[in-house]
C-alpha cells in the first residue's frame, strides 16, 4: 500500500493561482428555456446516480471539468510559477512583474460545444484524443500538442470535436454505462479505437479515423449482448436495434442491465495473452459476463501475445482426449487453433506510432471463426446459498493473470532478457467489484477466460454450447464506508499506475486505498517458485489464503455537502512533481501525496531530494539547500502532514450568481416591471421579494456557518499551539534532567557511559581472549609433559641461557641431587660473603658521614680550609676504590680527621649506596628464586 506523506500542496490551495484551475467563480449560463423552472422555487437540480470522472491526465498535464467547460493546465508550470512568486515575495517590495504573474491565468480553457452536463472524460493512451461523454452522448476532441497548449496566450482554444454516433448515442436511446479506450488499439496520430457500452447491453467498437467522418457515425462492430446470450450460431445477426425501432419484451431487460465494464488487461507484456482482449461486463444484479476476444480490425499485439497464443492453443489441443470428438472443449480448442493459425500465417503491418519516434507492428483481426465472440458467463460472485443480500454493482476492475514465463520460454535455454522487469503476479484473474452500498467484493477466477466463438451454420455435427453459470471464488468482502446510515453512493475504481495490485475507490466524499500487493507477493512466492513441492506447500498455501487479503485505508475525507461530490481521481507519478493522487470538487482541489519508494529501490546513487517527502510540497527554503544538507532518506520517518485549512467556498463564491439566476428565471413582463418601470406593490412583486429573501437567507446562513467554523478552527489552533508549547517546555525540562552520558572509573576519572550492547561485546571479547590464552597454555604444557621428544632450537638456546646465568651467579652446570645441593651451598656462601661486604661498607660509610658532620660543625669558615677539605675529599674518593673495606676506617681515623664534606654531598652519596644495596638484594633474591624454579623441572 502506498505510504501517505502529505496532502494538498500549497500551490494548489487558496489563494495561489493553481487553486483557480478547479473553481468557477463566474455564473453558469442560464438553463434552456424548455427546462427553466419557476422563479418561486429553487434552481433545477438533477440527482445523478453514476460515475463522475471529471479529471484526466497526460503526463503532468491535467484536464478537468469545471461547470460544463474543460480546462487544461500543466502542473509543473503551475508549481514553478508559484515558487518563483514565493521567492519574489521574500523581498520587502513586490515588483509589478510578480503582481502580473499572480493575476495571470494558470489554466487554459478548451472550447468544446457540449450542451449536456459532462460526466466522464478520458484521454486516449496515445494522447491524441479526449473522449467526453454525458449521460447519453459521446464526443471526441482532438488534443493539440503540449507546446501548442503551453503558449503564453491564455485565450480559449477551440478544439476540433466530433460527435460519436449522432443517431445512436442520443437522449431517446439507452444511457451510457462505460466508455473505454481499447488497450490493444493500433493507434496513430489520426486513428484510434473506442468501445462504448450502454445500459441496455449494447457493445460498440468505434475505429475512429480523422480522415473518414463515417467512422464517427457508424461503429465498426456492434453487438447486442441480450441477443448474443441466446445465440446459437456465429452467422446470426447480433447488432442492436436501430433508432426508433420497437423492441419486444424480454426477461433479459432486467437481468442484463449493465452497470459497468472494463477490459481485463492493460496491454502489457507480462500479462496473459487473452487478458487485454477480454471485455468484462457487470450487471446491476451481480452477474458478470466476458467477451473474448473483442478486437478492432487492426490491433497491436505485444511481443509475447502471438507466441503465447500459439503455445497455449497447441498445448490445449494436444491435451484433449482423441476419442472425445463432440465435446464443447474440443470445439473451442479447434476454434482457437484455427484463429491463431490465421494470425501466424499473415505478415505483420508496420504502423506509424503516435509519438512519431518509432513505428510499431500491427496485424489484422482473423475472419474465422467470427469477429463476434461468444458471450461467456454468467459468472456469479455471490455464493449460491446467500440469496438474502442482493448486491447492486456500481463498478468493476480486473487484475489480469500473469504470463507463465517458465512455460512460455520452455526450451529456450539461450534466452536471457535483461531488459524485462521482474514482475510479481499470480497465474489467475483477480476481480474487484464495488456496490452502491459501499461494499467491495474480491474474487478470483482459477479457470481463466480464453477465446470462444459460436459454431457456424451447416456443420455436420451441431449442438448448442453449454452456458452453465460459473461461480467465482470469493476471497474477501468488506465495507469501505463505516457509516451505514449514509445514502447510497456510487463507488468508482481508479487503478494505481505504480503498484500493480492497488486500487483507489472514490465515493461522494471519501477516497479509499485498497492494496492486494502483500497478499499477491506472498502467494506468488509459493506459486512461481522453481523448487519441487514439499509436504509443507499445502499448509503454506492454506495459511496465505486464510490470511488478510486486502489492506484498506481512508486517505481523503471532505465535508459531506449536497453539491460537493468528489470526482474519481487521477494518479500522477513524476520525478519532479512526485507521486500523488489528485481529485476535485466543484470548489477546490484535493491531493494526497505518496512516498516514491519504487524509484529509490532502483537508484544506485545517493537519494535525490526530488524523492523525499518534500518533493510534491517542496518549499522555497528547502530548494535553497543542497543535497548534502538533507538527511539520508533511510533515516527519515515520513510522517504525513496535516491537510491545510481550506476556506469555505462561500467566501470565494460569486455573490451575484444566485441573484442572476433568479433574474434569468423571471418572465419577461416581471423583468420589465422591475427594471424599466418604478417599483409598485403588487402580488407579483411580493412573490419576487419573498423569493429574493429566501435566496439571501440561504446565502447568509451559509456565510454564518462558514464564519462559525472558521472561528472554531481558530480557537482550536490556539489550543493546539498552547499544547505544543507546553509539550516543548516539558521536553526541555526532561532534557535538562537527563543523567550525564559519562561515568567514573575505579580511579575516579570520567569515562563515557557504555550501553548494554557495548558491555556485552566487551565481555565477549574478554572471553575470546581467555579462551585463546588457555589454548596457548594447554599447548605449551602438552609439549612440556610429552616424553621422548627432541628439544627445539629455541628450547636448547633457552637452556644454555639458564646455565650461563647460573655460572654467572656462582652455580655450575651439575647433575643429580647431590650436585644440586652442593651448588646451592656454594651459591649461598658466595652470595653471603658479598652481602656481608656490602653491609660492612654501608656501616663504614655511615660512621664516616657522622664524623664529617661533626667536623663541619666545629670548623670555622674560611676559603683556604674549604679548598683543602675538598681536595682531601677528592683524594679520599680516588683512593677508596684501591683499598679494602678493612683498612678504609683506619685510613679515615689516622689521616682524614681534618677533611671537611658538605651536607648535601653526604646525603647524595648515602642515597646512592642504599639504592645500590636494595638493587643488589632484589637481584640476588630474584635470581635465587628463578634458579630454584628452573631446577624443579
Amino acid at each position: 500500500m502506498p505510504k501517505v506523506i502529505g496532502y494538498t500542496p500549497p500551490w494548489l490551495s487558496r489563494p495561489s493561482p493553481g487553486a483557480r484551475i478547479f473553481t468557477d467563480p463566474a455564473p453558469q449560463s442560464p438553463a434552456s428555456p424548455s427546462k427553466r423552472s419557476s422563479y418561486l422555487g429553487s434552481p433545477p437540480s438533477t440527482d445523478y446516480q453514476g460515475p463522475r470522472r471529471l479529471l484526466a491526465s497526460r503526463g503532468t498535464e491535467v484536464f478537468t471539468v469545471v461547470g460544463n467547460k474543460i480546462r487544461w493546465a500543466d502542473l509543473t508550470t503551475v508549481r514553478d510559477n508559484w515558487e518563483d512568486t514565493a521567492n519574489s515575495r521574500s523581498g520587502s517590495a513586490i515588483s509589478p512583474t510578480v503582481k502580473q504573474s499572480e493575476q495571470a491565468q494558470s489554466y487554459r480553457l478548451l472550447d468544446v460545444s457540449i450542451y449536456y452536463q459532462i460526466r466522464h472524460i478520458a484521454v486516449s493512451p496515445s494522447g491524441s484524443f479526449l473522449a467526453i461523454s454525458t449521460e447519453h452522448t459521446v464526443h471526441l476532441a482532438v488534443l493539440p500538442a503540449s507546446s501548442r497548449l503551453s503558449e503564453s496566450d491564455r485565450s480559449p482554444l477551440k478544439l476540433k470535436t466530433y460527435q460519436l454516433g449522432p443517431t445512436i448515442h442520443v437522449i431517446p436511446e439507452s444511457p451510457l454505462a462505460s466508455v473505454l479506450w481499447h488497450p490493444l488499439a493500433s493507434s496513430t496520430p489520426s486513428t484510434d479505437c473506442l468501445v462504448t457500452i450502454t445500459a441496455e447491453a449494447a457493445v460498440r467498437v468505434w475505429e475512429i479515423d480523422r480522415s473518414n467522418k463515417w467512422s464517427f457515425e457508424t461503429p465498426a462492430l456492434a453487438i447486442d449482448l441480450r441477443k448474443l446470450a441466446d445465440g446459437v450460431s456465429c452467422d446470426d445477426d447480433f447488432s442492436p436495434s436501430g433508432f426508433g425501432k420497437s423492441r419486444g419484451f424480454s426477461v433479459d431487460d432486467f437481468d442484463m442491465d449493465i452497470s459497468s465494464a472494463v477490459f481485463g488487461g492493460r496491454g502489457r507484456e507480462d500479462e496473459d495473452a487473452w487478458a487485454s482482449m477480454t471485455l468484462w461486463v457487470a450487471t446491476r444484479n451481480g452477474d458478470l459476463y466476458a467477451l473474448c476476444p473483442l478486437l478492432p480490425s487492426t490491433w497491436r499485439p505485444t511481443e509475447t501475445t502471438i507466441p503465447s497464443l500459439s503455445t497455449s492453443a497447441v498445448a490445449q489441443v494436444a491435451s484433449l482426449d482423441p476419442q472425445d470428438l463432440n465435446s464443447d472443449e474440443r470445439r473451442a480448442a479447434n476454434q482457437q487453433l484455427e484463429w491463431v493459425q490465421e494470425i501466424d500465417s499473415e505478415s505483420l503491418l508496420i504502423v506509424e506510432s503516435p509519438d512519431s519516434l518509432s513505428p510499431h507492428e500491427a496485424c489484422h483481426r482473423p475472419h474465422n471463426p467470427s469477429a463476434i465472440p461468444r458471450l461467456q458467463g454468467p459468472f456469479s460472485v455471490q455464493p449460491a446459498d446467500d440469496d438474502d443480500n442482493d448486491i447492486d454493482i456500481s463498478d468493476i476492475f480486473v487484475f489480469p493473470a500473469k504470463l507463465d514465463e517458465q512455460e512460455f520460454w520452455a526450451g529456450e535455454e539461450d534466452y536471457v532478457d535483461y531488459d524485462r522487469p521482474l514482475s510479481s503476479g499470480v497465474p489467475f484473474t483477480t476481480i474487484a467489484i464495488a456496490t452502491t452500498q459501499s461494499h467491495v467484493w474480491l474474487a478470483i477466477d482459477l479457470d481463466g477466460v480464453s477465446g470462444q466463438w459460436l459454431p457456424k451454420k451447416g456443420r455436420s455435427v451441431f449442438s448448442l454450447p453449454s452456458t452453465e453459470p460459473r461461480e467465482l471464488t470469493l476471497i474477501d468482502n468488506f465495507q469501505i464506508t463505516k457509516d451505514s446510515t449514509t445514502s447510497p453512493s456510487w463507488p468508482t475504481f481508479t487503478v494505481d499506475v505504480v503498484h500493480n495490485y492497488c486500487l483507489f475507490a472514490a465515493t461522494t466524499n471519501q477516497i479509499h486505498s485498497i492494496s492486494l500487493n502483500d497478499w499477491v507477493n506472498r502467494l506468488a512466492g509459493e506459486l512461481n517458485g522453481n523448487e519441487p513441492i514439499d509436504p509443507g506447500f499445502k499448509t503454506r498455501i492454506e495459511t496465505t489464503a486464510q490470511g488478510q487479503v486486502a489492506y484498506t485505508a481512508s486517505i481523503l475525507n471532505v465535508d459531506p455537502q449536497p453539491s460537493q461530490h468528489l470526482s474519481a481521481p487521477t494518479i500522477i507519478d513524476d520525478t519532479g512533481l512526485g507521486y500523488f493522487l489528485l481529485s476535485s470538487t466543484p470548489t477546490s482541489a484535493h491531493a494526497v501525496s505518496f512516498d516514491q519508494d519504487h524509484l529509490r529501490a532502483f537508484s544506485t546513487g545517493p537519494p535525490s531530494p526530488e524523492l523525499t517527502t518534500s518533493s510534491p510540497f517542496r518549499l522555497t527554503g528547502r530548494l535553497s539547500r543542497g543535497p548534502s544538507d538533507l538527511p539520508p532518506t533511510s533515516e527519515i520517518e515520513n510522517i504525513p502532514s496535516r491537510s491545510p485549512y481550506a476556506p469555505a467556498h462561500i467566501f470565494y463564491a460569486n455573490q451575484f450568481q444566485h441573484l442572476e439566476n433568479l433574474r434569468q428565471r423571471l418572465p419577461q413582463n416581471l423583468k420589465r416591471a422591475i427594471v424599466e418601470s418604478p417599483m409598485r406593490l403588487s402580488p407579483a412583486i411580493l412573490e419576487i421579494m419573498t423569493a429574493s429573501h429566501r435566496m439571501f437567507s440561504v446565502q447568509s446562513a451559509e456565510l454564518e456557518k462558514a464564519a462559525s467554523e472558521l472561528f472554531r478552527k481558530c480557537q482550536r489552533l490556539q489550543e493546539e499551539l498552547g499544547d505544543q508549547v507546553k509539550q516543548m517546555t516539558d521536553l526541555a525540562q526532561r532534557l535538562q534532567n537527563l543523567q550525564s552520558s559519562e561515568e567514573e572509573d575505579e580511579q575516579g576519572h570520567p569515562k563515557p557511559r557504555k550501553t548494554h550492547e557495548e558491555r556485552i561485546q566487551e565481555a565477549k571479547d574478554r572471553q575470546k581472549a581467555l579462551v585463546s590464552r588457555y589454548e596457548e597454555l594447554r599447548r605449551k604444557v602438552g609439549r612440556a609433559t610429552s616424553t621422548n621428544r627432541e628439544l627445539t632450537v629455541k628450547e636448547k638456546a633457552w637452556i644454555e641461557e639458564v646455565n650461563t646465568l647460573g655460572r654467572t651467579v656462582g652455580i655450575d652446570d651439575v647433575d643429580g641431587d647431590e650436585g644440586l645441593q652442593e651448588a646451592r651451598v656454594t651459591n649461598a656462601s658466595s652470595l653471603g660473603v658479598r652481602f656481608d661486604t656490602v653491609k660492612q661498607l654501608a656501616t663504614d660509610l655511615s660512621s664516616e658521614a657522622r664524623v664529617l658532620q661533626e667536623q663541619e660543625q666545629q670548623q670555622a669558615s674560611g676559603l683556604d680550609q674549604s679548598t683543602s677539605s675538598l681536595s682531601a675529599s677528592a683524594t679520599f674518593s680516588r683512593s677508596r676504590a684501591s683499598i679494602g673495606p678493612g683498612s678504609f676506617a683506619d685510613n679515615m681515623t689516622g689521616s682524614g680527621l681534618g677533611v671537611q664534606v658538605s651536607n648535601r654531598l653526604q646525603k647524595e652519596k648515602i642515597a646512592e649506596v642504599m639504592s645500590m644495596v636494595e638493587r643488589e638484594s632484589a637481584v640476588i633474591d630474584a635470581v635465587a628464586q628463578r634458579l630454584e624454579r628452573l631446577r624443579s623441572f
